[in-house]
């Protein structure tokens, strides 16, 4: 008989398909064809992009999404109900994650908790988030007033999407504003100095999208330190 050999990526799919499984099991996700499915995508996907490995709330929400993908929302609700903060909004999640376009760019963002739903009681709104810039990890390097005008820009770039159903209706809370703060360049008028001044980038940024998209409302922006 001639011996199989099993290549090394083979190895380390199965190893992942593995260590879903264990997953599984452990919220009483039932075993069968459609959990086999999902664990297979989800370790094709972490042996071909997260080959240096992935954070386990990185891994929980692929898992959540690939489990939306299919329709199968009791599954994803329930690996959702085990995670922190994400159980205290799993509609939210839910929703979120059916968003399959979006996702890839938004997950370090969700991991890192740079993104999240806001946890306000009693909000009338369905469109409330929260923009956490203490989660930003910026290098000193990093810390350019054009490199940050660019990396704001595209968080909330990224976020437009979660305010869109609404016409732009809803509330963007944003924290952590100081951390963004950079000495005063006096050969540049573009200087985030104050929580002032990205309050009013930022509209700025929404209100460009307004006017591209035809929204009626623009988010209500909260700083939520004061």
């Amino acid at each position: 008989m001639i011996p199989i050999s099993v290549s090394a990526d083979q190895q380390v799919e199965e190893s992942w398909r593995n260590h879903l499984r264990e997953i599984f099991h452990s919220l009483d996700i039932p075993p069968g064809h459609l959990a086999d499915s999902i664990a297979a995508s989800v370790a094709m996907y972490c042996r071909e992009f997260c080959s240096h490995g992935v954070q386990h709330s990185d891994l929980m929400l692929l898992v959540a999404r690939a489990f939306c993908s299919v329709s199968e929302q009791a599954a994803a609700e329930r690996i959702l109900k085990s995670m922190q903060p994400h159980g205290r909004h799993v509609e939210r999640w839910l929703e979120i994650l059916s968003e399959l376009h979006h996702f890839p760019a938004l997950l370090p963002y969700f991991s890192l908790g740079i993104i999240r739903p806001a946890d306000w009681v009693g909000a009338q709104l369905d469109r409330m988030w929260i923009l956490d810039f203490e989660r930003l990890q910026l290098s000193e390097s990093e810390r350019h007033e054009m490199v940050l005008y660019r990396s704001v820009r595209t968080i909330v770039e990224h976020m437009f999407m979660f305010w869109d159903s609404t016409a732009g209706e809803g509330v963007l809370g944003l924290k952590g504003l100081a951390t963004l703060k950079v000495s005063e360049n006096k050969r540049s008028g573009y200087t985030l100095t104050t929580a002032e001044d990205l309050l009013k980038y930022v509209s700025g940024l929404f209100r460009q999208r307004q006017d591209l998209h035809g929204w009626s409302a623009v988010p209500t922006l909260l700083n939520l330190e004061l």
